[in-house]
């Protein structure tokens, strides 16, 4: 019998083999980079790499794990999970529509500019001049007469240590022509290139759990001249952080594995922007990144264990510069690239972004930053200073997890409000020919408020099973609510929110309602003035539809209620054209102060607490309950 067995993925048409030794379905799919959602990185909890095999014989037999999580009528259909069943045959799996992964991706490249510039960076051109004579019988050296070409022509001193700009500057055209050096103001001459070469540029980055954005800009006008998007290739280890860091624990390759993995992503986001400028990846002189503190670690090579357990310590809060080589990026090598500082080992780069682009600290108000994704950052500004926390959100507010969850991608549903008689009307993403596919993660905050509206949704998270549009189980129990009919849906299964899926957002919703009230008791603070929902998800989804669900509290949307697009990117783009604006993150990231919610001991009891959902009043809608 062969050692190797042949896979064909469809709908892609693409045929893979792989090795018998116990091999998956889903090891097959990452080698192979095939896009199917892993949610839960491979656990066996999330249900959603479901494959459809033919011959039901190429895949072992089910495992007790797929039986608990298919459903009677998966099962029937022959459905199997792609993270459990082992191959043993030749065998054709197909994915279902709504589970390939999109490479889709929305809301993150809509930053203009221009900014303000100043930057580190700077080109100095030096025509060709005949070599040097020796001076006192000692010969000059190519990094000596370059520094002395330099302060003839620029009249600065330069450093010109760095091994990457001292090989370039050996080759033969620098030896004996003109050249144009690269110069930074605290590493010295980081490239040497021949010829004439004026175009100074930077790539910010913003490196999202989920998904990724470059913004390359005019490092001299501060101009943003393209941006890109990517969904974050990690996703096949899993949504949230938590699960990258078991993958990198578990296996003695896995952060180099991940490492290599963001490079090669942010290179082909380099590689569009430049094109699309008319420029060349040589035209780029420095790299800032933002990004969660795990993010910013696995991309630094730096091991995010120490994160994943208490205390939840972060390798570092400000990261030394790389240069390009060190970290893979496709560049010239010694190009410079700084990583934005962290406050704590779930407050990182990104809120720190958010924070330089907003500039709460200046506006004489008292401002609150929430900056919701898998976990929520949130950075409160009041007159005692600037304070800060995390909140395990989980990845349900982005789709993950939620039975027919998915990303905000065409075919999601994304908004979901009261229907004309009763029930919900559903808003779809794409155009108008697009049929829903799934729920995001602003549509499962609207389905639930519009049912706790109309009281379908009752304070303890249960359905009330004399609504119409609940489906009970045999005992008599709400099981979900049916949002798409079957017959509706672009897949041919019905759209729900099943009573686990509350669950999950109730887990959501209270750790960041609780998050926000501690903060602002530990700042002093009862109202804010002001509130600014960023993130992917977080500027994203009706905060009036979060309030009824008690996912902000009253006091955090008294004053104005601001939702902004990538703040962590335009804070990113600040830190690489300005110097100033870089020392002065810096130098306001050192006095956050952060609050461990998990230390408190008053915090459990007030968790369980705000997972209720608020009580309705009188100008509720009820009509979606059937009378009696």
């Amino acid at each position: 019998m062969s050692d190797l067995f042949k896979i064909r993925f469809e709908p892609m048409g693409l045929a893979v083999v792989v090795a018998k030794n116990g091999s998956t379905v889903m090891d097959a799919a990452a080698i192979y980079n095939i896009p199917m959602r892993f949610d839960c990185g491979g656990k066996g909890v999330c249900g959603k790499c479901r494959v459809i095999p033919e011959p039901a014989e190429g895949l072992g037999p089910i495992t007790e794990t797929e039986e608990r999580l298919l459903s009677p009528d998966q099962m029937a259909e022959g459905q199997r999970l792609a993270c459990q069943a082992v191959v043993c045959g030749n065998v054709r799996v197909t994915i279902p529509d709504q589970l390939v992964d999109s490479t889709e991706v929305r809301g993150k490249d809509g930053v203009a500019g221009p900014y303000p510039a100043k930057p580190l960076i700077s080109r100095i051109f030096l025509p060709s001049v005949p070599p040097p004579e020796p001076v006192d019988g000692r010969s000059a050296t190519l990094r000596s007469w370059l520094a002395a070409r330099a302060k003839a022509e620029a009249g600065r001193e330069i450093v010109f240590t760095d091994p990457h700009a001292l090989r370039q500057a050996a080759l033969p055209e620098p030896c004996i022509g003109a050249v144009t050096l690269v110069v930074h103001e605290t590493r010295g001459v980081t490239a040497v290139m021949p010829g004439r070469r004026p175009d100074s540029l930077g790539v910010a980055f913003d490196l999202g759990t989920t998904t990724l954005a470059a913004y390359l800009c005019d490092m001299k006008s501060g101009r943003v001249l393209a941006a890109a998007s990517a969904v974050n290739p990690q996703r096949r280890f899993g949504e949230d952080v938590i699960s990258r860091i078991a993958y990198a624990n578990q296996s003695e390759s896995g952060l180099r594995q991940m490492q290599v993995m963001i490079a090669d992503a942010m290179n082909a986001m380099i590689d569009r922007c430049v094109a699309s400028a008319g420029a060349a990846p040589s035209d780029v002189d420095e790299v800032t990144v933002v990004g969660n503190t795990t993010m910013q670690q696995v991309f630094a090579g730096l091991h995010p264990s120490a994160i994943g357990a208490a205390p939840y310590l972060p390798a570092v809060r400000e990261f030394p510069d790389f240069s390009a080589a060190d970290l893979g990026l496709a560049l010239n090598p010694g190009a410079n690239v700084h990583l934005l500082p962290v406050v704590s080992g779930f407050v990182g780069g990104d809120a720190m972004g958010a924070t330089l682009a907003d500039g709460p600290y200046d506006r004489g108000e008292i401002s609150l930053i929430v900056d919701i994704g898998t976990n929520g950052e949130l950075v409160l500004a009041a007159p005692s200073g600037l304070w800060a926390t995390s909140c395990a959100t989980g990845p349900a507010l982005e789709g993950a997890q939620i039975s027919c969850g998915m990303r905000a991608v065409s075919g999601a549903v994304y908004k979901v409000e009261t229907g004309p008689d009763g029930g919900v009307f559903c808003h779809v993403l794409g155009d108008k020919e697009t049929r829903p596919l799934g729920l995001c993660g602003s549509g499962v905050i609207d389905a639930a408020a519009a049912l706790r509206r109309q009281g379908i949704i009752e304070p303890s998270g249960r359905f009330n099973p004399h609504a119409r549009g609940v489906v009970c189980d045999e005992n008599g129990l709400g099981r979900r609510y049916v949002l798409v009919p079957a017959g509706d849906s672009g897949s041919g299964a019905e759209i729900s929110l099943s009573l686990k899926d509350v669950r999950s957002l109730q887990l959501a919703k209270a750790a960041l309602s609780v998050g926000v009230e501690f903060l602002m008791a530990r700042a002093g603070v009862a109202r804010v003035d002001r509130t600014v929902l960023t993130g992917a998800f977080g500027a994203r989804f009706d905060w009036r539809s979060a309030v009824v669900i008690g996912m902000l509290p009253e006091g955090a949307v008294a004053g104005a209620v601001q939702p902004m697009d990538n703040l962590a990117g335009v804070g990113a783009i600040l830190s690489l054209v300005n110097r100033d604006r870089r020392e002065e993150i810096l130098r306001i990231s050192r006095g956050v102060r952060f609050i461990e919610l998990a230390g408190d001991p008053a915090f459990a009891m007030r968790f369980a607490h705000a997972t209720r959902f608020p009580e309705l009043d009188d100008a509720h809608d009820l009509s979606g309950v059937a009378p009696g």
